[in-house]
């Protein structure tokens, strides 16, 4: 994450510690340009929901609570260090300016034990191919097929499978990530980070993905590579 707001250090983050043995929280968020938690808990939520208050962009690492609510003058990112949320900023990245989702299906590893049934993906190697479940989607888009997969070693994987349409007929595109997990949570927070602070997202909660792929860009040019292949 030093890595990605390095490229920026214009940039104030105020980054909450929420771990039990963390020191006392700060005052106030007042003069930081985003701040950055590992989750909304009880301690961290009142310094949230001052930064949301004084329009300060958010960023959490992990997904924000059920029934979060975030006004349209604030900006709050979601899952920013989450399979499920780099998987629909990829998507995001991947779809042509002029086209429309068709059918989309995101994948991801989670930590836990492999499943011996369920949907096949081929995630890039070293990941390779595992079973997964059914997930809950992170895009606004209809017709897309989550699919969470368990995995019991350090690697993490993501893959989207992306079909659109535009003016110039339909098209189809498949694109992966595979890295050690530790890592590509690191690039992703800190991709979302300096994202937020330069404006990229909309206001109100959303996951890390934006509309101009800034998110995705920030995260290659710290070391996250995206390969485009061909599931056997």
């Amino acid at each position: 994450m030093i890595r990605v707001l390095q490229a920026d250090p214009g940039v104030e983050v105020g980054l909450l510690d929420t771990r039990p043995d963390a020191g006392k929280p700060p005052g106030s968020v007042a003069g930081w340009d985003v701040l950055a938690v590992e989750a909304v808990t009880g301690a961290s939520r009142p310094l949230v929901e001052e930064a949301c208050a004084l329009g300060l962009p958010v960023v959490v690492a992990a997904g924000l609570p059920p029934r979060f609510a975030a006004g349209q003058d604030s900006t709050i990112v979601g899952g920013a260090a989450s399979g499920a949320g780099l998987a629909g900023a990829l998507a995001m990245s991947m779809l042509p300016r002029s086209a429309e989702p068709v059918k989309a299906r995101l994948a991801w590893t989670v930590a836990g034990r492999p499943l011996r049934a369920g949907r096949a993906v081929t995630f890039p190697e070293p990941v390779g191919s595992l079973w997964a479940g059914w997930g809950e989607n992170p895009l606004p888009w209809p017709d897309v097929a989550c699919c969470p997969a368990p995995t019991d070693t350090a690697w993490r994987a993501v893959r989207v499978d992306l079909e659109f349409g535009d003016a110039e007929g339909d098209g189809s595109l498949v694109s992966g990530v595979a890295d050690e997990g530790r890592f590509l949570d690191a690039v992703c927070f800190g991709a979302a980070i300096l994202a937020a602070a330069r404006g990229a997202y909309p206001g109100g909660a959303g996951g890390p993905g934006d509309p101009g792929g800034v998110f995705v860009s920030l995260a290659q040019d710290a070391g996250m590579q995206v390969a485009r292949f061909i599931a056997a």
